[in-house]
């Protein structure tokens, strides 16, 4: 959540939930709505909107209006695996389980495919400038696609491949993730080491070794010098590293 108030979940029973902290060692629960029964896949927040995709009825969309979360016109959009708000929540990318790369913006956009790239999109993240996604797939391959320039919309400018070593979904790391200024990219795992990338190049530079550990999760954070990555272990194992230095 904005200013780091909380965070927002979707449930496995389709319930929108908030977790705002009151102090150091309690946190309180609140309901924000219910998305419906129907399976969910995953789900999108910013500020004052929420996204929720679903296998057979595309993505549901709210905004926050009047003290009201009220829906608004859904994105008719199949099979999404992957939603992420961009342009200050104005709009959504997603992606789906054939490869596609999509935009449209909210509420009352056209929807866009924006790249075809063959295989189930696992993750999505976006640049802090917003200018480009990361899009973690299926087979361990992960590409940096232009979302924002109108003569790079769509355009792979860099790919990030483990040759087979994470093919595995439970093997890469939960997601390609920009890193250290958007400098580094965190993806893909081999011999229990998250692998590090430098983006602009699309070669390795080092990995984080988890000791026989098999990373599931990661997440990086930024702000001013304050610059950490964060991975997590299907075993339960919560790491804090720096990140490797780009300089």
């Amino acid at each position: 959540m904005t200013d780091d108030a909380g965070v927002v979940t979707l449930g496995q029973d389709g319930v929108i939930s908030k977790w705002t902290r009151n102090n150091q060692s309690h946190w309180q629960w609140a309901k924000l709505l219910d998305a419906g029964k129907e399976d969910s896949v995953c789900f999108a927040y910013q500020r004052d909107r929420i996204a929720v995709a679903f296998p057979r009825v595309g993505v549901k969309v709210w905004i926050w209006i009047k003290g009201t979360w009220q829906p608004q016109r859904s994105i008719l959009r199949q099979n999404v695996t992957s939603i992420r708000f961009v342009e200050d929540g104005e709009a959504l990318i997603g992606g789906t389980s054939d490869g596609v790369l999509w935009y449209c913006q909210v509420p009352n956009g056209t929807l866009r495919a924006y790249a075809f790239l063959k295989s189930k999109v696992l993750h999505l993240d976006v640049n802090l400038s917003g200018t480009h996604a990361l899009v973690s797939q299926s087979g361990g391959r992960a590409h940096l696609v232009g979302i924002q320039r109108m003569d790079h919309k769509g355009k792979i400018e860099q790919v990030y491949a483990t040759n087979g070593d994470s093919g595995g979904e439970n093997k890469q790391g939960g997601g390609a993730v920009f890193a250290n200024g958007c400098r580094l990219v965190l993806f893909g795992t081999t011999d229990s080491n998250m692998l590090v990338w430098d983006k602009a190049k699309g070669e390795i530079v080092c990995g984080y070794d988890h000791d026989g550990e098999q990373v599931q999760a990661v997440a990086s954070f930024d702000k001013g010098s304050n610059v950490h990555i964060i991975t997590g272990t299907k075993n339960g194992l919560l790491s804090w590293w720096r990140p490797f230095p780009t300089d």
